[in-house]
């Protein structure tokens, strides 16, 4: 009786790529249940804040619930834990995907057999890129569909560090970052609890140094008289002021601004000429994701490079 042959897998269920899925399994079923665990989470904002929008205010207080649904509570914890993606992946790709192989040896294993190192790295690196883009992008494009949903002076500001990441490419970006200074902190340290360390705290150091500056990755809007003290809702304000006789813009008093006559005597009384404000409105929004997004990934790919140079140095 002749022996039937298996079906060949498709290409990336064997070789190089299926080994690293294999070998770190239980990261990876910790990324499905997270993805999926977010996915269930918004969409359940989702549909209770749609819900929400079915009643009537004509009819109120009779068709209104007492206590509405307010999707926002859980935004800013889910924006919160998706912010923290990032170092969570710098941790793991510099201790469990580096770090480790380095210190027990398992690389110089598959080095010396018909696995180059180079092919090692990239390999290392492709797969669990392709599985993070694809989870975080689906998660950022369903968070940013729950935020847009709410009324703009009850939802949180765009501007909001959490709900800034969350909603745009920028933390697809951050997220590469961290695989990137992972494997590089792995490869620097060969070890896994010091791989990891590093990993974290250079992922940090960007993260706060980035979000420090964002206010300056683009050209504040500057506003002046009743527009500027009549801001809308959904606008950054980084700087808010009087403007003197002389010139000069300083700080002074608030003024009703009820009514336009009201804010003309109150600055008549002060002796101020004219009143300002410096931000960003909702429409610098985009500008300031692709430009922080074009940084990460510069430094992403910097840091891959970097990596990539020092393996090709070690293993010459």
């Amino acid at each position: 009786m002749t022996a039937v042959a298996p079906a060949p897998r498709p290409p990336f269920l064997r070789g190089l790529p299926w080994s690293v899925v294999r070998l770190h399994r239980t990261a990876l079923w910790l990324w499905i249940a997270f993805v999926a665990a977010g996915t269930g989470w918004l969409l359940r904002a989702l549909w209770l804040s749609a819900g929400d929008e079915r009643y009537d205010p004509a009819c109120a207080p009779r068709c209104i619930d007492p206590e509405p649904f307010d999707a926002y509570i859980p935004l800013h914890l889910q924006g919160r834990v998706m912010a923290i993606l990032p170092l969570a992946v710098a941790v793991f790709a510099g201790g469990a995907l580096v770090g480790r192989e380095l210190e027990r040896g398992t690389a110089a294993l598959a080095w010396v057999q018909s696995v180059t190192p180079t092919r090692w790295l990239a390999t290392k690196l492709a797969v669990p890129a392709l599985l993070l883009t694809g989870g975080t992008t689906g998660l950022t494009l369903l968070f940013r569909r729950v935020w847009s949903t709410g009324h703009p002076e009850d939802r949180p500001g765009w501007y909001e560090n959490d709900i800034f990441l969350s909603t745009g490419p920028v933390l697809v970006a951050y997220v590469l970052l961290g695989l990137a200074l992972g494997a590089l902190a792995g490869l620097l340290m060969r070890r896994t609890l010091s791989g990891l360390g590093l990993a974290f705290f250079a992922t940090l150091l960007v993260y706060v140094l980035l979000a420090m500056g964002r206010t300056h990755l683009w050209p504040a809007t500057r506003w002046t008289g009743f527009e500027a003290a009549r801001l809308p809702g959904d606008a950054e304000r980084l700087e808010v002021g009087v403007i003197t006789a002389a010139g000069e813009s300083v700080q002074g008093p608030e003024c009703n601004l009820d009514q336009p006559g009201e804010f003309d005597q109150c600055l008549a009384d002060n002796g101020y000429t004219d009143v300002y404000a410096v931000g960003h409105p909702a429409s610098h929004y985009w500008p300031l994701q692709l430009v922080e997004t074009g940084i990460v990934l510069a430094l992403a790919a910097l840091a891959c490079w970097a990596a990539f140079a020092l393996l090709r140095r070690r293993t010459a």
